[in-house]
């Protein structure tokens, strides 16, 4: 194959990569926190109004501003430029998303227009993917999860690439902010690794360069804006945990172990098979620097998070980018070793694939099943609205559907109307209580 033909192909895996993301989030509708962002984004008169909104969820919730700042003013253009939905960003988070897959090929790469090695790296991703409905398809998750790691990699690809351009300078510095300021454990994982790559650039000879400075600078000030948020603390305080002091740490990190075994196991397994592999073609420990480093990362991200509340799976999205990262790595070490190792990579690649593909066909059907059903509620509900009713009922969804690929069911109404999901939708429609009913017993549509 030439290397326009190459970087043909190439090209034409990243638009496929678009397009098959695309897709699913075209078929996922509204959900959770989305609907009490819509209502406030919906409540603003101006873009200044969303930043009002931004300062005081900032100091009374949460310091993730970067995320949220990036969900209301999508949100407002979905709302006030196209009418409503979620069309603009639906095709923001299908870039950004598509962005993330180059950025952790960037960052592994051997040679230039490695399709096989990109593809592993997306089909790991569609696989592996740590709460994959929750953090790239959900907008308010894909904001706080998706959006802000592609922003911290954008960061770390960046700080990797030599460059003497005095603009790098100011610009390392305002993406440093941005960095830090997105995800607690990620954002810190992301400060570790730029002090990292600086002390290996130095203790190479090398004299540390201004944008590394100003990178790091802008990593910390963006990082303690986040950590320091008013909001946190009075976040924190409204938690209960049975325990407290060492009992509590000990606690979460139990808890954190635990997620770790369901999000993380397969991928561990299949690091230690390539790194055994490594070593029996004779490969060193110092050939395996960033499989180590990645590894590392990994873990620290995951059991930071002793330190606060027990998290919930999607806050160790970022985390598992390090370990997808670790087993790419060590996977682009075994091309070119040996002809049954070349077939073998070749093959895990194929297999993969084909486990994608059914996948895909099949929870994109659920994801359009889904979809419809919802739309059909949500139409219904403003329906029902405009009759001035108090109370309502609607239908839950089939239980038939679900998929791991839809958040809908872990935030689908019950018959009970105290529950939180129930008067999240009764508040955004403006009902005094919502109640569901299975959809078998449903026969007004």
């Amino acid at each position: 194959m030439t290397n326009k033909s190459k970087r043909l192909f190439f090209r034409a895996s990243i638009f496929l990569c678009f397009i098959t993301i695309f897709i699913f989030e075209m078929l996922t509708p509204m959900l959770m926190d989305d609907m009490t962002y819509l209502s406030e984004v919906n409540s603003a008169t101006s873009v200044l109004d969303l930043f009002r909104q931004e300062y005081h969820q900032y100091i009374s919730w949460t310091g993730r501003s970067v995320a949220h700042t990036m969900m209301r003013l999508m949100m407002y253009a979905d709302l006030r430029i196209l009418s409503g939905g979620r069309f603009l960003f639906n095709i923001i988070s299908a870039l950004v998303f598509t962005r993330l897959t180059y950025l952790m090929y960037a960052n592994v790469k051997k040679e230039e227009d490695d399709i096989k090695l990109y593809a592993f790296i997306v089909l790991l991703l569609w696989v592996f993917g740590v709460s994959f409905a929750e953090t790239i398809l959900w907008e308010t998750g894909a904001c706080n999860y998706l959006f802000t790691t592609t922003i911290i990699w954008e960061f770390i690809t960046a700080f990797r690439k030599e460059s003497d351009n005095v603009l790098k300078i100011p610009g390392m510095f305002v993406l440093g902010i941005l960095a830090g300021w997105c995800n607690e454990n990620t954002s810190g994982a992301c400060l570790l690794f730029a002090v990292f790559l600086a002390m290996v650039y130095m203790r190479r000879g090398n004299k540390i360069r201004p944008y590394m400075i100003s990178g790091i600078g802008g990593n910390i000030i963006g990082l303690a804006f986040m950590v320091l948020a008013p909001g946190n603390a009075l976040r924190a305080s409204q938690r209960e945990e049975l325990h407290s002091g060492l009992i509590g740490m000990a606690a979460r990190f139990l808890s954190i172990t635990k997620i770790i075994k369901a999000e993380f196991f397969v991928m561990l397994v299949i690091l230690i098979v390539l790194v055994c592999l490594l070593l029996s073609l004779g490969k060193k420990i110092s050939d395996m620097t960033d499989v180590i480093v990645y590894t590392a990362l990994w873990f620290i991200t995951c059991y930071v998070l002793v330190a606060t509340t027990t998290p919930q799976s999607r806050a160790l999205f970022g985390a598992g980018i390090f370990l997808m990262l670790a087993v790419v790595s060590a996977f682009s070490l075994l091309k070119n070793e040996d002809r049954i190792v070349d077939a073998m990579r070749n093959a895990a690649i194929y297999a993969l694939f084909l486990f994608m593909f059914f996948t895909y066909l099949d929870s994109g059907a659920n994801l359009a099943r889904i979809y419809r059903e919802e739309q059909e509620r949500y139409a219904y509900l403003e329906e029902y609205a405009k009759t001035g009713e108090e109370d309502v009922v609607v239908p839950m969804l089939r239980p038939d559907f679900k998929t791991r690929y839809s958040a809908a069911y872990e935030c689908d109404i019950t018959d009970h109307f105290e529950y939180w999901t129930n008067m999240m939708m009764a508040n955004y429609y403006g009902f005094k209580t919502l109640l569901g009913v299975d959809r078998e017993e449903w026969t007004e549509y």
